[in-house]
């Protein structure tokens, strides 16, 4: 397990949407790390400066052998405490 390398977190778009300035940012992410050590929470704590809730995060895990790709959701991205996110499915009522 390599750890979460920050400078692997790459902001791809910032899309806006609704009032106040809101948007929802979408990051590329590679790593050497298997998919079940980077959706546990905590795994992107040193991003919390960048990440907000239902930011986007399309990682590609194992990127160093036979590659494994995940589509990620922030559900938690709290000052203090663990970052969390979800494995994004198809969306509800598609």
């Amino acid at each position: 397990m390599a750890g979460f390398e920050a400078r692997s977190l790459c902001l791809v778009n910032s899309v806006p949407y609704g009032t106040g300035g809101r948007a929802v940012d979408f990051f590329h992410y590679a790593t050497a790390d298997a998919v079940a050590t980077v959706i546990a929470a905590g795994y992107f704590n040193n991003a919390r400066d960048k990440l907000a809730i239902n930011d986007v995060i399309e990682a590609l895990c194992v990127a160093d052998g036979t590659g494994d790709r995940v589509s990620l959701i922030v559900t938690a991205a709290p000052a203090t405490g663990n970052v969390t996110t979800a494995i994004n499915t198809d969306a509800s009522g598609a």
